[in-house]
């Protein structure tokens, strides 16, 4: 059969009480195999294993028919210590061994069949998933518990800020919902375009956002599905070209606070005043003045997590978009806002700006910016804010390095891996733009933060 004749024995009950004593005595100081003269079974025995938990098993070299070469095949058939307490006969054993060999060589592999049958189960799973819904591929699928999803759709995996999973729900639900229980390999462009033309009266610029949804979403799904040959052209695509509409954003705002802006904002800004710093007024007042004078996204501002401040190496840490944790450095503004608000927040307040009903965070800044306009005729968007922050940077000439860092704004290519600006640096940087903003204001900012109300 092709052994060495070394360990071939014949089993028997007093060649396997002889082969007991040998493993038990730690005869074997490495991994071998003992024969059986008359069969493919063989023992297989292992250093510091006894006896019982040696195995019966096959351990041949086959060349299966059709096939030029052999090679060598190790199977388990039964623990000796199984065998012996379900009192299995030697017979019974070769059988199987031998049985085994003849499907191998036969081209019958039973471990070989097993795993094409679970990679074509796993086939058939991933064509059921890729073949899902359009609201599933958003959401996940849903699952036996009411209201709960797998983790398997586009918002589990993408991780999308607040304010974009609050457009994803609004526009599908308000704008897609004659597609939402399509499956989503399965939409053609036709629908698209009849979707288009029945939603645009509604607002272009709506429908646009919510085109540009459905567009992610497949992509998405692509990627995901790739080897099922079921998402060949992005619909919306096609769809889009044919009506010749362009959905991709082309009008972007340019609005900043310019230098002339910087006193009646403040000043309006400052004239928030509402009893404690839990309100919404208080919080929109300095969640305005944070975003400002750090040029930190809404989400990243008020999500802000009191354990993530250090005031003793001026730092505070936000979760950037996409989910990562980053630390930044407070400058002279900064600081004097989260120092204000902590002395004056109650104990056991989780969040820099919290909800007003004391649990979670607070939201937005909409009713404080109205109030801000009306008072200073100035109009600027969060996102005006940030983009303030980043243009006066430019202005003054900082690195672009450091204006991206402290932004979190993502940097490709080798620099990305190699070039970690220090915090001392990203504090220079950040304190030369808040000392613009302050100068232009005229008059002393960090007095007014300081003030008690």
């Amino acid at each position: 059969m092709g052994r060495s004749s070394e360990n071939r024995i014949k089993f028997s009950k007093p060649s396997l009480t002889a082969i007991e004593r040998r493993i038990n005595s730690g005869e074997f100081t490495k991994e071998s195999y003992l024969y059986d003269n008359v069969s493919h079974l063989a023992i297989r025995v292992r250093p510091n294993q006894s006896y019982s938990d040696s195995a019966f098993c096959l351990y041949e070299r086959i060349r299966i028919r059709g096939q030029q070469k052999s090679k060598l095949y190790k199977r388990q058939i039964m623990k000796v210590g199984e065998a012996r307490n379900a009192e299995v006969p030697i017979s019974e054993l070769r059988q199987k061994a031998d049985s085994l060999f003849l499907e191998i060589q036969e081209g019958r592999d039973p471990q070989l069949l097993a795993q094409q049958l679970a990679a074509e189960q796993d086939n058939e799973q991933q064509l059921f998933s890729a073949k899902r819904s359009f609201r599933d591929m958003i959401f996940g699928s849903p699952t036996d518990q009411e209201g709960e999803y797998l983790p398997d759709g586009f918002v589990a995996e993408r991780r999308p800020g607040d304010r974009y999973l609050i457009d994803i729900k609004n526009k599908c639900e308000a704008l897609l919902v004659d597609l939402l229980d399509e499956p989503l390999y399965s939409i053609s462009a036709e629908q698209v375009k009849a979707v288009y033309l029945q939603q645009v009266g509604k607002g272009e610029t709506q429908l646009h956002n919510a085109m540009r949804i459905l567009r992610s979403v497949w992509n998405w799904a692509q990627a995901k599905y790739d080897e099922s040959d079921l998402f060949l052209r992005n619909p919306v695509s096609r769809a889009m070209k044919q009506l010749g509409v362009n959905i991709n954003r082309s009008n972007r705002r340019t609005e900043r606070l310019d230098d002339g802006d910087f006193k009646p904002y403040l000043k309006a800004v400052l004239g928030l005043r509402e009893h404690d710093h839990t309100s919404a007024f208080r919080n929109g007042r300095d969640a305005l003045l944070f975003m400002l004078f750090s040029g930190v996204r809404l989400t990243g501002t008020v999500t802000i997590r009191i354990a993530g401040i250090d005031l003793n190496r001026h730092t505070f840490k936000i979760i950037k978009k996409g989910g990562k944790q980053v630390e930044l450095p407070l400058n002279t503004a900064t600081e004097t806002i989260v120092r204000n608000r902590l002395a004056n927040l109650p104990e056991q307040t989780e969040y820099l700006f919290p909800g007003i009903t004391g649990s979670g965070h607070y939201r937005d800044t909409k009713d404080a910016r109205k109030i801000v306009k009306n008072a200073s005729g100035v109009s600027v968007t969060n996102h005006d804010l940030r983009r303030t922050y980043k243009s006066i940077g430019a202005e003054l000439e900082i690195s672009p390095i450091l204006i991206d860092e402290l932004l979190s704004h993502a940097r490709e290519g080798v620099d990305a891996h190699y070039i970690h600006p220090s915090m001392t640096k990203l504090r220079e940087a950040s304190q030369r733009i808040a000392d613009y903003m302050i100068k232009k204001s005229g008059f002393d900012l960090t007095a007014a933060l300081k003030g008690t109300w």
